[in-house]
Order: structure tokens, then C-alpha cells, then sequence
């Protein structure tokens, strides 16, 4: 089903957009661009959100899960949310490339 294959890709790119506006209030900078964010799926208006960690024992885990899931169920048609940690490590080479170029420019 080629439309159905098209919503749930739109769907996921409105939620790689509202998850844009998930800040790390310690680094001051969104999620998507630290590239904590590893991935978004969207399937039968479930999605699932795979984050990484800046540290395994990250303080903000919590706060983290929550707004990715908040920011993830204000898409419309998205009725549920999953947050999935991932163990990969986390470097300053995740985050996006516009980022790491301002960082080198400075």
C-alpha cells in the first residue's frame, strides 16, 4: 500500500520536526541537532523514538522521555509514543553537521 507507505513517512518527518523543538536545557541546543536522536519510525500511528545519551547514567533521562513523547503525540496522527534508549556511545561527532561546523568556526 503505497499511500499508507507515504502518511507514515510524512508522519515521520513531522516528528523529526516537532522533536527539533526538544532542547537539552544544559547544553541549550535540541536534541535532533546533538544528535541524540538516532531515529524515528512511524507504523500505524505508533511511533518509536530511539535516543541516546550524552552519559550512561544521564540525570535527564526522565525529562528527556517525556518531552520527546510529548512533543511526538502533538503530531496529528500520532496516537502512541515509545521512547527506546539505545547503548551506543554518544559523541560530539553525532550532532549535526551545521553544528560541527559553527563549533569548528569558532
Amino acid at each position: 500500500m503505497v499511500d499508507g507507505h507515504l502518511q507514515e513517512t510524512a508522519l515521520e518527518v513531522a516528528v523529526w520536526e516537532a522533536l527539533q523543538r526538544v532542547i537539552d536545557p544544559e547544553l541549550g541546543f535540541s536534541l535532533v541537532d546533538l544528535g541524540l536522536i538516532r531515529s524515528v519510525t512511524v507504523a500505524d500511528g505508533r511511533a518509536l523514538i530511539e535516543l541516546a545519551l550524552t552519559t550512561p547514567l544521564c540525570p535527564l533521562v526522565g525529562v528527556f522521555e517525556h518531552e520527546i513523547r510529548t512533543a511526538a503525540l502533538g503530531v496529528p496522527g500520532v496516537r502512541e509514543a515509545e521512547v527506546r534508549l539505545v547503548d551506543a556511545p554518544w559523541t560530539p561527532l553525532a550532532s549535526a553537521p551545521w553544528r560541527r561546523w559553527l563549533d569548528e568556526t569558532t
